[in-house]
């Protein structure tokens, strides 16, 4: 089969490579339409965490099975089902969970090896552009779900990344009323298109305490310190970003004003459903997503990093 290799830092290739062993219980899924996430781009810079060489990225999917006439989006966290975070339907924080493209090989690919209950039918009508975001729009369902935001609230997003967007997304077709924050002023515009109440450059043009949640897509200290300023006392500030491992957190300032403030991984399974539905019922615009080939997938990943005003979300298209 071929499929797009990360070889360490910012070296892809795309080629040819064995075809994935499909274990008792497991299906081939024929890849059709492929995300590069924001956590995709982590090795790319350098910052490979737990990933080792050469390994094929991605884990957000759509495709399907042979013999089966149906399309499916892919649930790419692997749990054991049996640890107590499991048995809370808390799938995210397994104790052993794994994902696609972290430490198995993902989807950058023609075909991957996963469990069928890892497939989820994609309702008739909704094309593959829309329900390959399902996994980043999950993130951002899960993170408001946890933060109990509700229609009557002020959330404010920093950082217009894919999931920043969603997050955006999420919460105007939900009537909450939302502020972006991004530099980057072609980001800016589309997370008004996306329903953004208002936009700034920089969390210096708001006002502190105007937020009831605040959303930290980025995960750099300047941003987690920002979501804790501008949110109002007895606020909550959720950070879903991973832009930085450590950092200093203003906890004096938390304390007097009783913030709330957490980190978020992922989704569970039933985030993941309901933000399919979602979509499917409320689709966003897809002026902001460029599809390339597969084999065009090192000029993608460049682009995400060199020209950020340009390509906000990349797809790959196998084949």
């Amino acid at each position: 089969m071929k499929a797009l290799t990360w070889h360490g830092g910012p070296r892809l290739d795309y080629g040819d490579r064995p075809a994935p062993e499909t274990p008792p219980g497991a299906v081939a899924l024929d890849i059709a339409l492929a995300g590069v996430c924001g956590s995709d781009l982590h090795p790319y810079r350098g910052h490979h965490g737990p990933r080792t060489p050469p390994l094929v990225l991605g884990h957000e999917a759509v495709g399907s099975v042979a013999g089966d006439d149906g399309r499916y989006v892919v649930f790419p966290i692997v749990a054991c089902g049996a640890c107590p975070a499991c048995l809370r339907g808390e799938e995210n924080l397994c104790e052993t969970r794994g994902l696609l493209g972290l430490d198995r090989q993902g989807v950058f690919a023609d075909t991957v090896a996963v469990d069928p209950a890892a497939l989820t039918p994609i309702p008739a009508g909704v094309p593959d552009e829309v329900a390959v975001l399902t996994e980043p729009f999950a993130c951002a369902v899960s993170a408001l779900r946890y933060a109990g935001a509700a229609p009557g609230q002020r959330v404010l997003v920093l950082g217009g990344g894919p999931i920043g967007l969603l997050t955006v997304h999420a919460c105007a077709v939900r009537g909450i009323e939302v502020i972006a924050v991004e530099p980057v002023a072609g980001r800016r515009a589309l997370a008004q298109r996306l329903g953004a109440a208002a936009v700034a450059a920089s969390v210096d043009d708001l006002g502190a305490g105007q937020v009831d949640i605040a959303i930290d897509a980025v995960g750099i200290e300047p941003t987690w310190q920002a979501a804790v300023a501008r949110v109002r006392a007895g606020g909550s500030a959720t950070v879903i970003g991973l832009g930085q491992a450590e950092g200093v957190v203003a906890v004096g300032d938390m304390v007097r004003r009783g913030i709330t403030m957490r980190g978020h991984y992922a989704y569970t399974r039933a985030d993941f459903d309901a933000a399919l539905a979602t979509l499917a019922e409320h689709p966003p615009g897809l002026e902001w997503l460029t599809v390339l080939r597969l084999s065009e997938g090192a000029e993608a990943f460049r682009r995400l990093v060199e020209e950020p005003e340009g390509t906000v979300k990349a797809l790959l298209v196998p084949g």
